[in-house]
Formats: C-alpha cells, sequence, structure tokens
C-alpha cells in the first residue's frame, strides 16, 4: 500500500501542468481546450509552448533600420493576435512589439511630410529644381526602414535625375529686369537667386560680367527695406494708449509713410498705427505729459565751434534739444579732415521732441555719410544743414545716393576748393571725379 502512494506522488511531480496550469475558467475554456496550447509557470520559471516561443523570436527579430521592417513587424503582429489571451500573457517582450508599432506611426509621420515638402511647390516653378533637391538631401539621410514608408512616386522623382527650369539667358533677363519699386520686387529676387542657385548646383556656370553683382545689389536693397520696415514695426509696438500722445502717433505716422511703397507692405502692425491715427485710442495730451528729456553734458553749444570727437573714419557729436536750450542759433561742428558740418538754429527743426541728437560724419574714400537722429528717428530741417568739403579738386562734382544705390541730384555750392552740400535731412553724398 505504502509503495502505491509513491508511485501515486511521482506521477504528480512528474505532471507540475496537473497543479500549476493556468485554472480553466468558463471565459478561457475554450483558449485552454488542448495541453498543447497551455503556457504555465513551474517554480518561478517560464515553460513556453511552440506558439509563444515563436511570436517572442519574431518580435526579437525586427529591426526598425532595415529595409524589412514593415514586413517583420506585420509578420510578429499577425503571429500574436493568434495566440490565445493566456498565451499573449507570457510574450515577455511585448513591450518591444508595442514600440516598434510606435515607430511604425512615426515613420509614416516622417514619410508624410517628406511628400509633402515635394508637393509644395509645383512642377512647372523655377524653385522646382531646387525644392527637390533639398527634399532629396532630406531623403537621403532616412535609414532604410523609413525610406520604405515614402511612396514608390516619390521615390521615383527623389531618385531621378533632374534638370533646372530655367537657363543662363532666363536668369540674367530676370536680374537685369529686377525694379526696386515694384511692389513683387523681394519676390523677383527671391526667384532671380533661387533660379541662379539651381544652375550653379546644376553645372558650374558663370553669369556675364556684371551680372551676379547687380544681384547682389538688388538683394542689399532688400536687407536695407526690411532693416527700415522693422524699424517703423518696433515704433508701432512701442506706442501705448496710456503714455503716448497724438505728437508720438503722428510722429510714427510721419516715419510709416516716409518708407517706400514696396517697405510699407513689410510693417506687419500697420493697422494698429491706423487705429491711433483714426482716434481709437483715447491718448493723453501733450501738455499734461511732464516730460523732463536726459540731456548730454558734452553737447555741442549753439553759436560756437565745437570739434566732433572721432572713431577710425567716422566724427560724433551731440545737440541738446530742450525748451531750456538756445533754439536762435547754429552749430559749428568742426572736424580734423578738411569738413565742417553746420546745423541750423533748432526752431527750424521740424521734429517736435526732446531730446539728444545724435550727429555722425563718416567719410569712405569718397563717399560721404551724413546722419541726424532724434530719439531714434531720422531729424529733418526746415532750413538747410550745411556740410563743407575742403581741398576737392576743381573738377569734381557730388552727387547723393538714394536708398536703392542710385544717383540723384543734390544741391551744393563751390567757394574755391570747398564744395558746400546743402540738404534737410540725413543722407549719402558721393564725390565724383570729372
Amino acid at each position: 500500500m505504502k509503495h502505491k502512494k509513491s508511485l501515486a506522488l511521482l506521477a504528480l511531480v512528474a505532471v507540475p501542468s496537473l497543479i500549476y496550469s493556468t485554472p480553466i475558467t468558463s471565459a478561457s475554456a475554450a483558449d485552454t481546450s488542448t495541453h498543447a496550447k497551455t503556457a504555465y509557470i513551474y517554480n518561478n520559471n517560464y515553460y513556453y509552448n511552440s506558439n509563444v516561443q515563436n511570436v517572442i523570436q519574431l518580435i526579437s527579430n525586427i529591426n526598425d533600420t532595415s529595409f524589412a521592417f514593415q514586413a517583420y513587424l506585420e509578420a510578429a503582429i499577425k503571429a500574436y493576435n493568434a495566440l490565445t489571451e493566456t498565451e499573449k500573457q507570457y510574450v515577455t517582450n511585448y513591450s518591444t512589439l508595442s514600440n516598434h508599432q510606435q515607430t511604425r506611426v512615426n515613420y509614416r509621420r516622417l514619410a508624410a511630410q517628406i511628400e509633402a515638402k515635394l508637393a509644395s511647390v509645383d512642377s512647372t516653378s523655377v524653385n522646382y529644381y531646387q525644392n527637390v533637391i533639398e527634399t532629396r538631401d532630406w531623403y537621403n539621410t532616412l535609414n532604410a526602414a523609413q525610406k520604405t514608408f515614402v511612396s514608390a512616386e516619390t521615390q521615383k522623382i527623389l531618385t531621378s535625375s533632374i534638370t533646372p527650369n530655367t537657363s543662363i539667358d532666363k536668369v540674367v533677363n530676370k536680374i537685369q529686369l529686377l525694379n526696386a519699386s515694384r511692389l513683387s520686387f523681394h519676390k523677383d529676387v527671391a526667384e532671380a537667386r533661387a533660379e541662379y542657385n539651381a544652375l550653379r548646383k546644376f553645372s558650374n556656370v558663370y553669369l556675364p560680367t556684371g551680372i551676379e553683382q547687380l544681384l547682389l545689389d538688388a538683394e542689399h536693397v532688400v536687407t536695407m527695406d526690411k532693416a527700415a520696415a522693422k524699424e517703423v514695426e518696433n515704433a508701432i509696438a512701442a506706442l501705448s494708449p496710456k503714455t503716448s500722445t497724438t505728437h508720438d502717433v503722428q510722429a510714427v505716422k510721419t516715419a510709416f509713410e516716409a518708407l517706400t511703397p514696396v517697405q510699407q507692405q513689410l510693417v506687419p502692425n500697420v493697422w494698429i498705427l491706423v487705429d491711433y491715427v483714426k482716434g481709437k485710442y483715447k491718448l493723453p495730451a501733450k501738455g499734461n505729459t511732464i516730460k523732463t528729456p536726459e540731456l548730454s553734458d558734452s553737447a555741442a553749444v549753439p553759436g560756437k565751434n565745437t570739434l566732433m570727437s572721432k572713431s577710425r573714419n567716422t566724427y560724433k557729436a551731440k545737440i541738446n534739444v530742450a525748451d531750456s536750450e538756445n533754439d536762435n542759433e547754429r552749430f559749428v561742428l568742426t572736424t580734423k579732415a578738411n569738413m565742417v558740418v553746420i546745423i541750423p538754429p533748432l526752431n527750424t527743426l521740424v521734429n517736435e521732441d526732446f531730446g539728444v541728437m545724435d550727429i555722425q560724419l563718416t567719410r569712405n574714400l569718397n563717399r560721404i555719410t551724413f546722419q541726424a537722429v532724434l530719439n531714434k528717428m531720422p531729424a529733418k530741417f526746415e532750413a538747410n544743414i550745411e556740410i563743407i568739403l575742403e581741398n576737392l579738386p576743381e573738377n569734381s562734382s557730388i552727387v547723393q545716393i538714394n536708398d536703392f544705390g542710385d544717383h540723384e541730384p543734390v544741391s551744393y555750392t563751390v567757394n574755391g576748393n570747398q564744395y558746400i552740400i546743402e540738404t534737410q535731412t540725413s543722407g549719402t553724398f558721393q564725390i565724383v571725379r570729372n
């Protein structure tokens, strides 16, 4: 009898699933209908049937940088979904499978972005070639798995040879027709640069002499336009219903109107200025605003000669503008470089503001640049500012350079070897040897 009990105990030890198999409930009875499909634990060690082991191996085989990423991922998902609910509990690397599924979502999103960029420029556009090159460079940074998510049509375009939709003659003509007064000037310059860059990337072409400089000059004008517009944009942003007066609004309005039409369209907050001009806000009266200007202790003295300070080729001076200052005498600003600036009396100053006027005179070879700025705004006088240049050759003449780099006539007189430029505001002037 004792021998039979030992055999029975041995049988139970030899078949651990009889003791440790997952309990069969009415909900899982169908899943565990056969012993071959049961996964179980014994002494804290995992024992899997072939279905579970197969899924674990399929997940381990997935490589998210491989060309076969999608195929391996789909195979693993299909095998996992075929497991019973009990078997799924013993897939120990399921989190890896879940991470790969999220990676697939990210790869699809990346591919959509690349396709959207390629489609953002029409194939007939002058910028199409450049856009394809940029998109191709992006596409080439992808790994093999990521590339499989890009559509076959897009891949065909990005892996095929392509030539620009332009020619040297077309680029030259476009550059020569650039006009800084056209409202589309900035767009025209950008398109001309894009076409030229496309040609240079396709082959080592060179433009005729002087043509590229025309493009560079146009781009410089674009930069100046943006800078001028930005100043007015900042001035508009600085307006406040609590502290700005009608005088402040008028000053900003004047600055905006001084911009060219091309520059004006670059001021995004102009409608805020319109609201101020139309009286949308009740502003404090100028008489009720106590304004104490911060004046300079080293400012030029009206009615007397003042030597301007020097920094390289630039000479500087300051003029105090306030009710307390003498506004009936002119300022004589001298330099040690045969240049003198005479500023008219402050009662002829158009700017109705207080503060320190900064005067700057720069000479670079035959180019003279004069600036008079009051509270970050160009100062303007009703009378003439005189810039006296001495020891110039007798056959010299003087022209003014406008914002577009073009030469314009300027009023000046000649007295012996002195040339006296007359202007009412800041400007750049060129000495021309005839």
